[in-house]
């Protein structure tokens, strides 16, 4: 665990220092505020040990700036205070902080709050990754294990944002399985979860990029996000995927296309314009309605559904 100690008076600094590492820990010292923000910017701490009555800022107003600054992101910290009245106690916490110690500093005491502060930290690491999974989960298909609509949305709005920043291309692909109702009355719907399984992992396959991203859009329906990428490039992706079906040869007796699974996509790009991530998706779902109404088994883009056939 890393310890930052934040006192005026090296000293006190040195000999807090020790105690802290007595106990196994490693201390990172600060005499003021600004030492200590550039510390929290560069470092991982895990656990402050601060002054309170210091020059430039006192401890409780430099503990509001960093509560603050940190957001979400919880350290505990532990003030070191002449001071011995309760309501300078009170006013502490109130700032921010954890617990409260009095000066001199009793390095016994002081080692027995470092390992409580430990506990509660690695409690709280331990809750804030479990955070972390239940947010995954939430944004996952629990059928496929591809993005669900609600963490497409997410990824999307992060990859739009760095188109509009750097000015790079950003295509999209909507896909729909060909007579998808058909092949679940005839194969039943269990059946049909597994051929949406094994178009997941076909589409997968095919994204060679890890910035390349895969969601399930609704039902049968897939979407593919590609950063980076202009119409011409996601048309070799489409191609791909399309080639890699039509080899898997999945099984589907009421289909037109030689009784196996096939696709129809919809192609749109930043080179059509669009206003905002969900108009891309529009100006997607556009061109697939345009490849599903002309027979389906086809890729189509936006910018052919503005030239008439």
């Amino acid at each position: 665990m890393q310890v930052l100690v934040i006192d005026d008076n090296q000293l006190i600094r040195d000999l807090v220092a020790t105690i802290i590492d007595e106990v196994g820990h490693t201390a990172l010292l600060a005499s003021g505020a600004q030492e200590t923000l550039e510390i929290l910017a560069k470092k991982q701490v895990d656990l402050i040990l601060m002054d309170v009555e210091m020059p430039e800022i006192n401890g409780f107003d430099l503990t509001q700036k960093i509560r603050a600054d940190m957001g979400s992101h919880w350290i505990p910290i532990i003030f070191l205070s002449a001071q011995t009245d309760t309501q300078h106690l009170v006013d502490g916490i109130n700032a921010g902080g954890d617990d409260y110690l009095t000066k001199p500093v009793n390095a016994t005491v002081l080692q027995a709050k470092i390992k409580a502060m430990a506990r509660i930290s690695e409690m709280q690491h331990a809750l804030d990754a479990a955070n972390r999974r239940l947010k995954q989960l939430t944004q996952l298909d629990p059928l496929t294990g591809v993005l669900n609509r609600r963490g497409m949305e997410e990824e999307l709005k992060r990859t739009w944002k760095l188109f509009q920043r750097e000015q790079s291309p950003l295509c999209v692909l909507l896909f729909d399985i060909d007579y998808f109702k058909q092949y679940n009355d005839n194969y039943g719907h269990q059946q049909g979860d597994e051929c949406l399984k094994a178009f997941c992992d076909i589409i997968k396959q095919q994204l060679k990029r890890p910035t390349d991203t895969l969601a399930r859009f609704g039902g049968e329906e897939f979407l593919v996000i590609l950063p980076n990428t202009k119409t011409e490039g996601a048309f070799v992706i489409a191609r791909s995927i399309v080639l890699a079906l039509k080899k898997a040869q999945l099984s589907h007796a009421d289909s037109p296309f030689g009784e196996v699974v096939t696709t129809s996509i919809g192609i749109a790009s930043s080179q059509d314009n669009p206003k905002s991530a969900p108009e891309l998706i529009k100006l997607a779902d556009k061109a697939l309605y345009h490849a599903k109404s002309e027979g389906r088994n086809r890729i189509v883009s936006f910018q052919e559904t503005l030239t008439p056939r």
